[in-house]
């Protein structure tokens, strides 16, 4: 395949293996840490298996493939190996498939957003035949047991009990510490109670969780599994067309700049990145609606609410993460810091209220005044 050699460059293919390799099985050996591996995978592998892709090669990319999917095993056996496969593999085939038929990048966009929602579809679907179509109930039943038989558990229940999210009856938070030699522990009634507050809570959270994370996830990590792999590559495509068209050392001849032959499927500028003003009202009810459902009592209104507002924040981070790099452009701040500032700023949640901010007041001039209209 022309846009996916077995072995792009010997370096990159060892560098980009390594840094997907070590910290997932790092993670994976130990199961204080392993919550943080599974987030890795959901959330980063897919992109940074597209990273190591274009910029290594199909080779590493699969390997880096196969060691996530191992990973998962090490901390669930064959059912997390299952998961992990039902979720990465199906987005890897895609991303392949669109580079290599060069789909323009919006459509490859909604492609990619769309095998997200059916891969994650597919992992819920997987959950719940698992655990006898009762997923919420069998993962809030584990968890209390894990918290009951782990020696660190009272420790966990209070401090979630302090940071406010269990609640204990008056009766009991009086006296729910006991002095046991130089330490403390939960007294056997507020330990009781804060259990099934912690089920209770673990219940409830993925019910809303999990609808808002497959919406979420499938528009964010769909956009950028094709945003970062693209710039990366690109990057690296530049620094290959330079090496292998070194300056000349004659005086006064100069080197004709060659654009590297690269697939970033018409990929335009991520700091002209707009919805436009028809759609953008659009998505602004969408949000106020959705913000406004997910309290509702009805279950089917709720997760409507959910799936509404996930949907339009995601859209909204997009645009703040266009007007960031539009900013950071125009200062001439580094390429690297351009692409390390909007992703944290991500994981903040900052980024869909700047993008709400620049729908609003329109600071990059890309969306065109309204005309007024003639009169007759």
């Amino acid at each position: 395949m022309k846009d996916f050699p077995l072995i792009r460059t010997g370096r990159g293919a060892i560098i980009g293996f390594i840094a997907i390799a070590a910290p997932l099985l790092l993670l994976s050996l130990s199961p204080l840490t392993g919550i943080y591996a599974v987030a890795l995978v959901l959330l980063l592998l897919p992109a940074a298996l597209g990273i190591v892709g274009l910029t290594g090669g199909l080779a590493p990319m699969l390997a880096g493939a196969a060691v996530g999917i191992f990973s998962m095993f090490l901390l669930a056996g064959r059912p997390g190996a299952l998961l992990s496969a039902v979720y990465v593999l199906p987005i890897l085939a895609a991303f392949v498939l669109l580079f290599q038929f060069r789909v323009p990048f919006w459509k490859s966009c909604a492609c990619m957003i769309g095998v997200h929602v059916l891969s994650l579809a597919g992992v819920y679907l997987l959950l719940q035949q698992m655990t006898g179509n009762d997923l919420y109930t069998v993962a809030g039943d584990t968890v209390m047991t894990a918290l009951e038989n782990w020696e660190m558990g009272d420790m966990m229940l209070y401090q979630a009990y302090s940071m406010g999210m269990l609640a204990l009856p008056n009766e009991l938070s009086k006296d729910m510490l006991l002095q046991v030699g130089d330490g403390y522990m939960l007294a056997p009634a507020a330990r009781a109670d804060l259990l099934l507050s912690m089920r209770s809570m673990v219940q409830s959270t993925l019910a809303a969780l999990i609808p808002s994370l497959i919406v979420t996830q499938s528009i964010l990590g769909g956009v950028l599994c094709l945003l970062l792999p693209i710039r990366f590559g690109y990057i690296a495509a530049e620094r290959r067309a330079f090496l292998a068209n070194p300056p000349s050392e004659i005086e006064g001849e100069k080197r004709e700049y060659r654009k590297p032959d690269f697939p970033t499927l018409g990929m335009p500028p991520l700091s002209l990145w707009h919805i436009p003003r028809g759609i953008g009202w659009q998505v602004f009810v969408a949000l106020l609606a959705g913000n406004f459902l997910q309290a509702s009592a009805s279950a089917p209104l709720a997760i409507a609410g959910i799936i509404l507002y996930g949907a339009a924040s995601a859209l909204f981070t997009l645009q703040g993460a266009a007007l960031i790099n539009f900013v950071q452009k125009t200062r001439g701040v580094r390429r690297i810091w351009r692409i390390i500032v909007p992703i944290l700023l991500m994981m903040v949640s900052v980024l869909s209220f700047i993008g709400i901010f620049d729908q609003i007041v329109n600071i990059r001039g890309l969306r065109m005044p309204r005309e007024p209209k003639e009169e007759e």
